[in-house]
C-alpha cells in the first residue's frame, strides 16, 4: 500500500494535511489515519508528513483535491522547499484554463456560392 498525502490551504499562512490509504475504484476515499492542522507553509506540511511516513518509501500527493504527483518520502524530508515548488507548479498547470481558440475568419476563396436558374413547366424561375 502506498499512502496518500492530502494538503489543503486554510488561509494566507495556514495549511493542513492528512494521510490516508488510497481509494479503491468506485469507492469514497478512506478516512484519514493522521491529521495535522496549522502548519505555516506547503513545505512545512511535506517535512512534517515525512516524519509520519517513515515506514513508506513513496507517497501520492494531492493539493486542493488534485493529484500533483508521487514522491519519495525521503525527498519530502531532505528537500521540502524544492518539492513544494515543483508540486505547486504542477498544480498551477492543472488549473490554468487555456484561452478559447479564436474563430478563423472566412477568406473570400472559402465562400462559394452558385446560383442556377431553371425554368419550371409553369414558366416560373426556380433558384437552386
Amino acid at each position: 500500500m502506498q499512502p496518500v498525502l492530502e494538503i489543503r490551504k486554510l488561509g494566507e499562512r495556514c495549511y493542513t494535511y492528512t494521510v490516508r490509504a488510497p481509494r479503491s475504484a468506485g469507492e469514497p476515499p478512506p478516512k484519514a489515519c493522521y491529521v495535522d492542522l496549522g502548519l505555516t507553509s506547503f513545505a512545512d506540511c511535506l517535512r512534517d508528513a515525512a516524519e509520519a511516513l517513515t515506514y513508506f518509501s513513496r507517497v501520492y500527493i494531492r493539493y486542493e483535491g488534485l493529484c500533483v504527483g508521487e514522491q519519495m518520502v525521503m525527498r519530502l524530508e531532505s528537500q521540502p522547499d524544492t518539492v513544494a515548488r515543483e508540486l505547486l507548479a504542477d498544480y498551477a498547470s492543472q488549473i490554468e484554463v487555456p484561452p478559447a481558440p479564436k474563430p478563423v475568419p472566412l477568406q473570400p476563396a472559402d465562400v462559394r456560392t452558385s446560383v442556377t436558374r431553371s425554368a419550371t413547366p409553369t414558366g416560373s424561375v426556380q433558384v437552386v
